[in-house]
């Protein structure tokens, strides 16, 4: 692969959920890039597990150890597969918010996706907006999704620029 990064799957019926937990837990530690453990239905339906995790080629074989030592499974498929990306523009903002009785200012990050060079969506970063909720919470309590809403709305299509200004008044009274 061009990439090389590969795509591990394995079915995994005879592991208790602290196992499974302490061995994603280590797969991440290892660097994979992604890992997945899907609930499924075995043979005899049976409960089992799909395990999916994208991986640096040259890791296969720790991995592999991993899987073989720690889960006890009897092998594993490698996907070929391309991973297909968007254009993904990262900006760092001053988020200015504004609301009837208030103005407060906060660092934000927020993405912009594109497909060929058209706009599909703004996402602000999670954490950020996790923080300015719980700062801003004694003076407008609302919602972590109205302001990801109202943040998201203002940003549209168009580069957010050194500072974003959201004004939430409209918003305060759509949720009360």
């Amino acid at each position: 692969m061009a990439s090389g990064v590969i795509l591990l799957m394995t079915q995994i019926d005879d592991a208790p959920g602290e196992l499974l937990g302490h061995v994603v837990e280590k797969m991440g530690e290892m660097g994979a890039k992604n890992v997945q453990l899907l609930p499924s239905l075995g043979k005899k339906g049976r409960p089992s597990y799909v395990l999916l995790v994208d991986i640096n080629a040259e890791d296969e074989p720790d991995f592999a150890a991993l899987l073989v030592g720690d889960l006890g499974v009897w092998g594993y498929r490698v996907l070929e597969s391309q991973h297909k990306h968007f254009d993904i523009r990262r900006y760092r903002t001053q988020l200015q918010l504004t609301w009837a009785g208030g103005e407060v200012t906060f660092p934000l990050r927020i993405k912009r996706i594109l497909n060929d060079g058209v706009f599909m969506r703004a996402k602000a970063e999670h954490d950020d907006l996790v923080a300015i909720a719980e700062q801003i919470k004694d003076h407008l309590p609302v919602s972590l999704a109205v302001l990801k809403a109202a943040i998201e709305t203002a940003v549209g299509s168009e580069d957010p620029g050194e500072t974003l200004v959201v004004d939430l008044a409209s918003w305060q009274s759509s949720e009360r």
